[in-house]
């Protein structure tokens, strides 16, 4: 039996704004997962090519993609952000691939390969990807490689 268990997945995309000028668009794939006697959300909210990568109690997808930003909800951003993840590098993907074959064998390595496949698919895509795992052990699951991994 599988130890990451994908009980909701989301992704969109935020377009940015013109108030001062074209803004850059947010992708945002959201994964609710259950391990064992927990649940919490992973946000992977990729700008420019950049991941940042968060974790919580709350789902914090529509809040990223409608840009609803006081200051509470940034407070709670900056405490929910991760650099790491069961001893796999979020940062940057270069970084993040490399430590993701350090990490063969960890069953973390696959949640976090699949939320880089759904944040990196194209829209047309993310259904199908969506279906790959929801319902789903993540770490069961045979994840195709994302364009980071070619």
């Amino acid at each position: 039996m599988g130890k990451y268990y994908i009980d909701d997945v989301k992704c969109g995309l935020e377009k940015g704004g013109m108030a001062c000028g074209p803004g850059f668009g947010i992708v945002v794939a959201s994964v609710k997962v259950s391990d064992g006697s927990k649940s919490f959300w992973l946000t992977n909210a990729e700008v420019e090519g950049l991941p940042s990568f968060y974790m919580s109690d709350e789902d914090i997808y529509d809040r990223l993609i409608n840009i609803s930003a006081d200051d509470d909800f940034i407070d709670y951003l900056d405490q929910c952000f991760i650099d790491s993840f069961e001893g796999i590098k979020l940062r940057e993907y270069d970084e993040m691939m490399e430590s993701i074959k350090k990490n063969e064998g960890n069953p973390a390595v696959s949640l976090i390969r699949y939320i880089v496949l759904l944040t990196r698919c194209e829209m047309e895509e993310v259904d199908k990807v969506v279906a790959l795992v929801k319902g789903k052990f993540v770490d069961e699951v045979e994840i195709p490689a994302s364009d980071v991994e070619k």
